[in-house]
């Protein structure tokens, strides 16, 4: 089925939680709109970059069992709970100027991301009339909240770290590891654990979910140092600790100034990007997404010969 059907049920299952609450229109108002911050799609705007990662569930199911139908609910929770995890994350990090809390106010701000969490929950048991058992129904609500547990955990280990602090690399990995790629591993694994009881194939859809999700948020680091918006930030990524731990001269001199807490040297984008580039910093973090997917592409070939029609999902990778 093509993804912009499968979004069609996706945004439906959503709507019929929000229907579900009482006096929703107003408060349902503001919930569509910041998930269309996330999905792009409820606004009627779409944004074709960040579909495929939201259908993850839908697609992994009907690799394995050919249908997807399954999913549906899970993939509206975990739409719903990825829009409130960024709206408190912009609280959380107050560094995004067109956050949704500086329109409406902390207080709605924080009530809002609070619903689309319980709303997250209350589209789980969806899967009951889909013919899913409950005893597979518990396990997915643990497996989800274990996993969103691992990305809460990954947020403050983030937010603890002192401005200008330099985090050695195996860190950065770790929380990254912890709060972008737990989120793309546990829908894939949510979407296999739908369509098989085969612990191989599950684990080795959640192996795949988590070096995809490696891949992609060092490839939006990249694209944040290309653009210029996490200079501008002072974004301590990848490409900007290998600069901080392996470049020598007047080139560690300027990002050091760039980076260090409290600097009051204006951080400019052409320059870093420049030192970055010409220092083979970005090259080093393009290996690091190249060595990522290749252990996801390593990933699907261990179920590649049980029948699993991996296609679709390798061309997540290109």
């Amino acid at each position: 089925m093509s993804q912009e059907l499968q979004s069609e049920l996706v945004e439906k299952e959503i709507e019929a939680n929000l229907a579900a609450l009482p006096e929703t229109a107003e408060l349902s108002l503001l919930i569509k709109e910041a998930l269309a911050r996330t999905t792009g799609r409820l606004s009627g705007k779409e944004n074709k970059e960040s579909r495929p990662w939201l259908l993850l569930p839908l697609i992994v199911c009907e690799s394995v069992s050919g249908e997807y139908e399954p999913a549906v609910p899970v993939a509206a929770a975990l739409l719903l709970a990825k829009a409130a995890a960024e709206l408190f994350d912009d609280i959380e990090d107050q560094d995004t100027p067109r956050a949704l809390y500086l329109k409406w106010g902390l207080p709605i701000a924080t009530n809002i991301a609070t619903t689309m969490l319980i709303l997250s929950e209350k589209a789980i048991p969806g899967l009951r009339a889909r013919g899913i058992p409950d005893h597979k129904i518990v396990h997915i609500m643990d497996i989800i909240n274990s996993f969103h547990g691992h990305t809460c955990t990954g947020q403050h280990r983030d937010l603890s770290i002192s401005p200008g602090t330099v985090i050695t690399e195996e860190d950065y990995l770790s929380i990254t590891g912890m709060k972008s790629a737990s989120q793309i591993e546990c829908a894939c694994y949510t979407g296999a654990y739908l369509a098989t009881d085969d612990e191989m194939k599950i684990n080795a859809f959640a192996r795949f979910g988590y070096n995809l999700g490696m891949a992609v948020q060092i490839a939006n680091d990249i694209k944040g140092i290309v653009e210029g918006i996490d200079i501008i930030k002072r974004k301590t990524t990848l490409p900007v600790i290998y600069g901080l731990t392996q470049v020598e001269g007047e080139d560690l001199s300027r990002l050091t100034k760039t980076y260090m807490a409290n600097s009051e040297t204006t951080a400019d984008p052409v320059e870093i990007k420049d030192i970055l580039f010409r220092t083979g910093a970005i090259y080093y973090a393009t290996v690091k997404i190249e060595m990522y997917k290749q252990a996801a592409v390593d990933a699907l070939s261990t179920v590649k010969a049980g029948g699993v029609n991996t296609q679709q999902l390798k061309e997540l990778l290109d």
